[in-house]
Parts: C-alpha cells; sequence; structure tokens
C-alpha cells in the first residue's frame, strides 16, 4: 500500500449501502471509496468547486477563456478543466516543468 495512503473500515446500514452503491454507478465513481473520498473533501473543504479550485479563480479562467486570444485552445467544456489544460495545453505548448511556480495573485488550493 502506498505510504501516503491511510485505510478506515466504515459500517452502513445495508439500505444507505444501497445507495452508495447506486450513487458509485450514476456518477461513474470508481469505486466506493472515491465516492467517500469525494464526499469527505466536499465536507472539509467547501470553497473548492469540482475542480479543485477556488470559485474566484475558476471564475478567472472562465472568463479569460471567453476572450479571443490567438493561438489558444479551447475547452469543449467536457471532464476536468485541469485534466485538459495539464494534456491540451502540454501537447500545443511542450511539456514545460512549471517547478511548482503558480500565476501572481491567484488563490490555489492542493487537494490530494
Amino acid at each position: 500500500m502506498d505510504e501516503k495512503m491511510m485505510t478506515i473500515n466504515i459500517s452502513l446500514p445495508k439500505p444507505l449501502y444501497a445507495d452508495v452503491k447506486r450513487k458509485v454507478a450514476q456518477n461513474r465513481y470508481a469505486s466506493v471509496s472515491e465516492l467517500i473520498r469525494d464526499a469527505v473533501r466536499r465536507i472539509l473543504y467547501p470553497g473548492l468547486t469540482e475542480n479543485g479550485f477556488t470559485k474566484e479563480f475558476e471564475d478567472r479562467v472562465l472568463k479569460a477563456e471567453a476572450e479571443p486570444e490567438e493561438n489558444g485552445i479551447e475547452w469543449n467544456g467536457r471532464g476536468s478543466f485541469s485534466d485538459f489544460v495539464l494534456h491540451e495545453g502540454a501537447k500545443k505548448y511542450g511539456k514545460k516543468k512549471s517547478k511548482g511556480r503558480v500565476l501572481p495573485n491567484v488563490e490555489r488550493a492542493v487537494v490530494k
């Protein structure tokens, strides 16, 4: 097991477990564990968007995305925005290492 992961066991009443399994299938979670991790993140970090950013940061990105830009790349709105930026941006602009640098005056949250 990964040293960065901890295992916990929980007991659920059968009807609640059935609801969890339905939600896993409906929302296409990879597993019950992923649904539980998502639920815990939403409780612990209520200010983050679905993509793991602050609302203000995501609004700035979407506003910038709406403005025309030469040689830009356009997000189709499907899937995770952060995955899109990492994959499509790397294709278009090359795989440059950011060395952990972030745009100035931009709030960022890291959720694992």
